[in-house]
């Protein structure tokens, strides 16, 4: 279920302006919320000893900083689309039916998801199947769009058939790319979130909010220019985190929990 992020090797309107305002940097763009992500939850990891699941691994990512196989003892993944089978980041691949995840209660040490939680139907099961297969004292860690964000907020109000038509065009994605998949954001807030987590048996919850560079608007140069004024307006003030596009979450199991978290 993962969607592919950052910029494709097309050139697009808003080229030079992402490269003049947003320069990279030893492979890291700045701004772009990939790597803070990713090296968070490798911080937070006994990452040698760990049995970590990836939900919603879908393809293989094209990033290499989204890339973690090698880095724990074991990654598995698992998506209810079979494109999971295919994806060569993974030592383990499995298809989910429904909202189950086909593990046991208490079987992995970290368990982590990238732009999935939007496309969730279902929150109160999603994330009570992920606190019922993650131990005592381990964390999930997962990155979705804030529903309170122009971008989010866009993709409220058109119907998907939009979306498979023009998003992919418009973020330059090259010709051939995965459609995208259905979305929901039914707990992309923060009160949201932090109300199904705790309700799912999670504590300890952190939720820091990003706003990357108008990936979205590459499409016209005004349209960028905007989304830049937009970017550090929201960055700048602390006030308006808020309105920022991203939620980078963990959410960890108290250690002294021993019940399945599976619900009712």
């Amino acid at each position: 279920m993962n969607e592919r992020v950052g910029i494709a090797s097309r050139p697009s309107p808003a080229q030079g302006l992402l490269d003049r305002y947003y320069p990279e940097e030893n492979g890291q763009r700045s701004r772009d919320t990939t790597a803070p992500f990713y090296q968070w939850i490798l911080s937070g990891i006994d990452a040698p000893h760990a049995v970590v699941l990836n939900i919603g691994a879908g393809p293989t990512p094209t990033a290499s900083k989204r890339r973690l196989r090698g880095r724990f003892q074991r990654l598995v993944g698992v998506d209810p689309d079979p494109v999971v089978l295919t994806n060569d980041d993974l030592d383990e691949a499995h298809i989910a039916e429904g909202s189950h995840l086909p593990f046991p209660d208490e079987h992995f040490d970290a368990v982590y998801s990238d732009w999935t939680v939007e496309h969730v139907a279902d929150p109160r099961t999603f994330f009570g199947e992920a606190s019922r297969v993650l131990k005592p004292g381990g964390s999930f860690w997962f990155r979705t769009p804030n529903l309170y964000h122009y971008v989010t907020l866009a993709a409220v109000a058109t119907p998907h058939s939009f979306h498979t038509s023009v998003v992919n065009r418009a973020r330059g994605y090259p010709k051939g790319s995965h459609e995208p998949w259905p979305t929901f954001y039914r707990a992309n807030t923060r009160s949201k979130l932090r109300r199904v987590l705790t309700e799912a048996g999670f504590a300890e919850l952190e939720i820091r909010m990003a706003e990357s560079y108008p990936t979205y608007l590459m499409f016209h140069r005004l349209a960028f220019r905007l989304g830049m004024v937009y970017e550090r307006l929201v960055n700048r003030w602390e006030a308006l985190s808020g309105f920022r596009h991203y939620m980078l979450v963990r959410a960890t199991r108290p250690a002294g929990s021993g019940r399945s978290q599976r619900p009712a």
